[in-house]
C-alpha cells in the first residue's frame, strides 16, 4: 500500500514518537510510505525524529505552517501533495493534521483515518472534531477512555471509532548518563518528570508543593525533562537557594529511557491525557508511577492502579503518595516488575502498529457496501 502519515508538527513527544513508529513499521512491512508535516522543520534540538527518520530514507515534506493565517496555503500544498502520489490510505495525527486532512483528502475519493490521543477540554475544538470525524473513513482513539470521551462530550459517531491502544518497545537502546549529569549526583535518588512544561501536565502543581516535598525526602532530587511556556518558572524554583540545588530542568531530551532507568518514581499529576507515553515507557523500564485517574491510566496500570494514582487534581493525595512511595524501596521495587510484566503482556509496540496495519487493509480490501 502507499500511505501517507500527516501530523502537526514532528517535535519529539507522544503523537511525533508513534507517528515516526508507525512509519519505520510500514516501511519494514513492505508499504511506500511518506510522512507530511504541516509545520516547519523543526530546529535542534528538537529534530531528534527528523533525523531518525532521514537517516532511515523515510520520504519526508514540510509544509511551513506557522500559524491560523497560512493555513489555506498549507492545505493548498498538502492537497497538492496527496493527489500528486494518490495513496491508498492517509492517517493523520494531531489536531490541526485531523481538521486539514478532512478537508482536504476525501475530496479526492482517499479513505482517511484520522486519530484522537487526548480528550480535549478545549470546547472550542469539539464541532471542528465531530466535522472532522465525519469527514473520515475511521478514527483511531488511543485508549477506551478518549473513546468514551468522544462519544458523550464531543458527541461523535461510535461507529467511527476504532480503539488502537499505544505500545512500547519494551527493550530501547538507551543512551548512557555520564556521573553526576547537569548537576545530579550519582547517589541521588530520582523523582523524575517528563513532559511538556505546560498547565494541562499540572507542573504547575509540581512547582507548588516541590520545596515542601523535598523537605519531606532529603536524599531525593527533583529532575524535569521537557520544554514549554513554564520552563522559566521552573529555572527560578532550581534555583532557589532553600531547595539546595535539588531540582534540576534538563530542558528536552533524547535519552528519557536512561533517566527514568536511574530514577525511583515517575511524577505525573496531569490533566487530561489519553493514554501518556511517557508511563508507558516508565513502565517498560520497570519504573513505579505516581499519577493522577486521568483518561488511558485504568488500562494502562490494570491491578496497579490503586497503587500508583490518585482521583485527577487530588493534589495533596497526590504528594502524600509520592512521599510514601518514595520511602517504601521494597514497594517500588514489587510495583516496577508488575509494570514491567503488564507492558510486556498489553502493550508491546509490534502488537499495537500491526492493529494499525490491520485497519488500513481491511477497509482498502473490503467493499464498499461493508465499509
Amino acid at each position: 500500500m502507499r500511505i501517507d502519515l500527516v501530523i502537526t508538527e514532528l517535535d519529539t513527544g507522544g503523537a511525533e514518537k508513534c507517528c515516526t513508529e508507525l512509519a519505520f513499521f510500514l516501511v519494514k512491512r513492505g508499504h511506500q510510505v511518506r510522512v507530511i508535516a504541516l509545520g516547519p522543520r523543526p530546529s535542534s534540538p528538537k529534530d531528534f525524529l527528523v533525523r531518525l527518520l532521514e537517516s532511515n530514507k523515510v520520504e519526508l515534506h514540510f509544509l511551513a505552517g506557522k500559524s491560523w493565517w497560512t493555513l489555506p496555503s498549507v492545505a493548498f500544498k498538502l492537497r497538492r501533495l496527496i493527489k500528486s502520489n494518490q495513496p491508498d490510505v492517509v492517517q493523520s495525527f494531531l489536531w490541526h493534521a485531523n481538521v486539514l486532512s478532512a478537508w482536504v483528502v476525501p475530496a479526492l475519493v482517499i479513505p482517511l483515518f484520522g486519530g484522537v490521543r487526548i480528550s480535549d477540554r478545549r470546547t472550542y475544538r469539539h464541532a471542528f472534531d465531530r466535522w472532522s470525524t465525519s469527514r473520515s473513513s475511521k478514527t483511531i482513539c488511543v485508549s477506551q477512555g478518549v473513546a468514551d470521551w468522544c462519544v458523550q462530550t464531543e458527541r461523535m459517531d461510535p461507529a467511527k471509532l476504532i480503539v488502537i491502544p499505544n505500545g512500547v518497545a519494551i527493550e530501547s537502546t538507551k543512551q548512557s548518563i555520564s556521573p553526576n549529569s547537569h548537576g545530579v549526583p550519582t547517589d541521588a535518588k530520582i523523582l523524575l518528570f517528563v513532559g511538556r512544561l505546560e498547565p494541562q501536565k499540572g507542573i504547575d502543581v509540581l512547582v507548588q508543593h516541590a520545596k515542601s516535598l523535598l523537605c519531606q525526602l532529603p536524599d531525593h532530587h527533583l529532575v524535569l525533562i521537557g520544554d514549554g511556556s513554564m520552563r522559566p518558572l521552573l529555572n527560578a524554583l532550581a534555583e532557589q537557594k532553600a531547595l539546595g540545588g535539588r531540582v534540576h530542568c534538563l530542558g528536552q531530551r533524547n535519552d528519557v529511557r536512561a533517566w527514568m532507568a536511574r530514577s525511583e518514581l515517575l511524577l505525573l499529576p496531569t490533566r487530561y491525557e489519553g493514554m501518556p507515553n511517557v508511563v508507558l515507557e516508565a513502565m517498560a523500564e520497570g519504573l513505579t508511577v505516581v499519577t493522577t485517574r486521568v483518561e488511558g491510566i485504568v488500562e494502562l496500570l490494570g491491578d496497579q492502579l490503586e497503587k500508583q494514582s490518585v482521583h485527577k487534581e487530588a493534589w495533596n493525595d497526590f504528594f502524600e503518595l509520592a512521599a510514601k512511595l518514595a520511602n517504601s524501596p521494597e514497594q517500588q521495587k514489587k510495583i516496577g516488575k508488575a509494570n514491567r510484566q503488564r507492558a510486556e503482556a498489553e502493550f508491546d509496540l509490534e502488537k499495537q502498529l500491526l492493529q494499525y496495519e490491520s485497519s488500513y487493509r481491511l477497509w482498502t480490501t473490503a467493499p464498499r457496501s461493508e465499509r
